[in-house]
């Protein structure tokens, strides 16, 4: 089974991701009424999230380092991590602890350093290998689907991960929350090196607050 991808991102008037206040009200708001059953971020900006808005300083708990009982009625998103080079060892107990995600699942590959493994392992996190050098995304969401019966995959990470998706044509559909603002230079844009051209099909286009309108689009393949 492979599930149904979306790339979901905040993005300036100029698809900047980077200077300017991201209304986070809005954007997960929009991110959790797709209904995904994993959302996909890199390790960039996993780590980021961590050392932005978390005390990097707490502890690895006895607690953190078992996976937590499913309960089959949960309908909480599992938190897919792409991490082949080991980026997150121990900062993962920060993504156990989330609220809104139910498990940790991270993606590797044949080149992940072994002491990395051993980490999930030990801790209990389910991890996909595929992939020589870096995770074949294409791969590696296929089994999720076949693993964790997962039928949509929704993504909220940086541009990195987010061009390989378009590049490799991996994404049906990608939602923006546009806010009203230009950035200008300097700041990283969305699909700066997404490829060849990619036809997109407008969906919807929704009015939200503040100015910021929400487009969908699916993506052509």
């Amino acid at each position: 089974m492979y599930p149904e991808v979306i790339i979901h991102n905040s993005v300036s008037l100029d698809h900047a991701v980077t200077g300017f206040e991201v209304d986070l009200g809005l954007h997960y708001g929009a991110l959790l009424a797709l209904e995904p059953g994993a959302v996909l971020a890199g390790s960039t900006t996993a780590k980021t999230g961590i050392e932005l808005f978390m005390d990097i300083s707490e502890p690895e708990t006895e607690a953190d380092r078992h996976r937590p009982e499913m309960q089959p009625d949960d309908r909480r998103p599992l938190c897919v991590i792409v991490d082949s080079r080991g980026v997150l060892k121990d900062l993962l107990h920060f993504y156990r602890k989330m609220e809104h995600t139910k498990d940790v699942v991270v993606l590797v590959s044949e080149a992940t350093p072994e002491d990395y493994l051993d980490y999930l392992r030990e801790r209990e996190y389910p991890f996909i290998q595929c992939g020589a050098e870096r995770v074949d995304l294409r791969g590696a969401l296929r089994e999720l689907g076949e693993r964790f019966g997962i039928t949509r995959v929704v993504s909220d990470s940086g541009p990195d991960l987010n061009n390989v998706l378009i590049r490799e044509r991996i994404a049906d559909t990608i939602s923006l929350i546009v806010h009203p603002v230009i950035v200008g230079e300097g700041e990283k844009k969305l699909f700066d090196r997404a490829g060849g051209r990619a036809a997109l099909e407008l969906r919807k286009a929704v009015p939200m607050e503040h100015g910021t309108v929400h487009l969908v689009y699916a993506v052509k393949k």
